[in-house]
């Protein structure tokens, strides 16, 4: 391969490599990037995570951004879900600021909290027993019952 068809090959990698951390991040959660931010960052030292970062990060982070951009952020786009994102947690903002917040239990019960947009807060746990679907606020106590009889 002669230089000219060598740098031109790199010119294209590098344009495609800054396309993508540009524009990734338009629509999408960007989740498979943000797990590697994370695993990068639970390596421990700062002095090991930097060292491995700089050796393996460009390559790993721009298949991670062209993954994310490609496949998964656009799998975001059309169902409203992004794969790698689900998990033991989800988060969710609507169009008027209230959040929620969903975390899987360790004993399979699911802990939701809903903030509205003055700061009001809203707690309860959801429990799957079967076609059974109850709801218990802070002090454990059964708030509301669905039962499902398919």
């Amino acid at each position: 391969m002669s230089i000219r068809k060598k740098l031109v090959c790199l010119a294209t990698m590098a344009a495609v490599s800054v396309t993508g951390l540009s524009v990734s991040g338009c629509y999408g959660k960007n989740a498979l990037t943000n797990k590697l931010h994370k695993a990068y960052g639970s390596l421990g030292d700062k002095w090991i995570s930097s060292v491995v970062y700089f050796l393996t990060g460009h390559i790993v982070m721009t298949f991670c951004l062209f993954a994310d951009f490609i496949i998964f952020n656009t799998i975001e786009f059309w169902t409203g879900s992004n794969p790698l994102a689900m998990g033991d947690t989800y988060e969710e903002t609507d169009a008027n600021g209230s959040k929620l917040l969903a975390k899987k239990n360790d004993d399979g019960t699911l802990s939701v909290n809903i903030l509205d947009v003055h700061g009001n807060a809203s707690n309860f746990k959801l429990e799957r027993d079967g076609n059974k679907i109850s709801v218990f606020d802070t002090n454990n106590n059964l708030i509301a019952m669905h039962w499902n009889g398919n």
